[in-house]
């Protein structure tokens, strides 16, 4: 999946020389601001008080996430805050969180981005209210068509700052085998890989907001989790790319399970 890695890479190296986390970048094209609280299961994964990542919290102890969200050792622990809609102000219901473990799926693979899963146990439970509460895990895989959501706190522009609020973007589901044919990924996408596009022409979610949820269904489901795009993030060609959690649905109760 060589579009994926160098889209991910070049960006960071302005950040960290010489560092492929790149993918922890976080970017939405346009969208609109989210309604304070509106997505109370969104997760800020910040590093150095730095937001890097989202999340979507669907256990009181556990965020679900990306795989290449995971930073090396040398740029610090990751901590998960939730109840947050600005980053630049803080907030009464806002609660912060150390990360006691991380669970990359066992099967993923950095340069393809298979299986880009992941699983953080927070040192404490969350405190539950109106502001923070739990994200549904799929009753279903969601199919081509259906309409969802995705949100973040990424730059709403190449180059730029990111978000000081919450962002959230209507996006629907594409076809997977048109989505992988010879004219968009050319079979670079595995079963498990679902892409999508915005509703509205010329905006996306650019580099996904890498770990936050794709959103869908009437009670909210977390159908997928953002993974990677296009150099390019409007490349109607190469559209952004999550991973389906249904398929590791079972995979994601045992770790959940393993308090």
């Amino acid at each position: 999946m060589k579009a994926a890695v160098s889209l991910v890479l070049l960006p960071f190296l302005l950040l960290y020389p010489g560092e492929a986390a790149g993918r922890l970048q976080s970017w939405i094209i346009g969208g609109r601001e989210a309604k304070p609280h509106s997505r109370p299961y969104m997760v800020s994964l910040q590093a150095n008080g730095k937001h890097m990542c989202g999340g979507a919290l669907v256990h009181t102890r556990w965020v679900l996430t990306a795989a290449h969200c995971q930073l090396p050792r040398n740029r610090g622990p990751l901590k998960a805050v939730v109840g947050l809609h600005s980053l630049d102000k803080a907030s009464p219901y806002q609660q912060s969180f150390s990360i006691a473990r991380s669970v990359p799926h066992p099967d993923y693979q950095r340069k393809t981005m298979e299986n880009d899963l992941m699983l953080l146990k927070l040192d404490r439970k969350v405190k539950k209210n109106r502001q923070t509460k739990l994200l549904a895990l799929p009753k279903k895989a969601w199919v081509a068509g259906a309409r969802c959501s995705v949100a973040g706190w990424g730059v709403t522009e190449q180059p730029g700052k990111l978000s000081p609020v919450l962002k959230e973007l209507d996006i629907k589901v594409l076809d997977g085998r048109m989505c992988n044919g010879s004219r968009f990924w050319h079979g670079e996408l595995t079963p498990t890989m679902t892409c999508y596009q915005a509703v509205v022409k010329r905006s996306a979610p650019c580099k996904g907001d890498s770990g936050g949820p794709v959103v869908c269904g009437k009670m909210a489901e977390a159908a997928g989790v953002i993974s990677f795009s296009d150099e390019s993030c409007v490349n109607v060609f190469r559209p952004p790319v999550a991973t389906a959690v249904f398929p590791y649905k079972a995979w994601i109760k045992k770790v959940l399970k393993s308090l």
